[in-house]
């Protein structure tokens, strides 16, 4: 009887703990938080989506080395790049954009030519969706 009692007890304090935090967890929210939204990509390019071909979503991660340059390129689909770590510069004729980490930007299909060189200190690492078409290439380089 006594080691039911104890046991009753241990049981009655652990609940005791236990359940205000299960309360605390079913009163939490989702929260959701728009990062990035246009009908424009970063050089001003209104955007649209492949008619002629089944649409396909991509989604990739990139990482660019320290210092490395990609090549000139342009993208047939349009884009949202969110950069999670490091420091990019977009070059797209005499037009140079910033980006550092926790920022978003958007590419239109119909954007010039461009490039992006990682001038952080460490790989920069990009988290790229693509509404592209099957059979369309995500990057076209120059």
């Amino acid at each position: 009887m006594q080691k039911f009692r104890n046991l009753l007890i241990s049981l009655i304090t652990i609940s005791s703990v236990l359940l205000p935090l299960e309360i605390a967890k079913a009163q939490e929210k989702i929260e959701v938080i728009p990062l990035i939204q246009s009908t424009k990509g970063l050089g001003g390019e209104k955007i649209s989506y492949p008619r002629w071909k089944q649409a396909e979503l991509r989604f990739f991660k990139v990482i660019i080395p320290v210092g490395v340059k990609t090549p000139i390129h342009t993208h047939p689909a349009p884009m949202v790049v969110y950069l999670a770590k490091g420091e990019l510069k977009h070059t797209r004729g005499d037009v140079v954009n910033y980006f550092s980490s926790k920022q978003s930007l958007i590419e239109s299909n119909y954007g010039d030519e461009h490039f992006v060189e990682n001038i952080g200190n460490e790989p920069a690492v990009l988290y790229v969706v693509a509404a592209s078409a099957v059979g369309l290439p995500t990057t076209i380089n120059k």
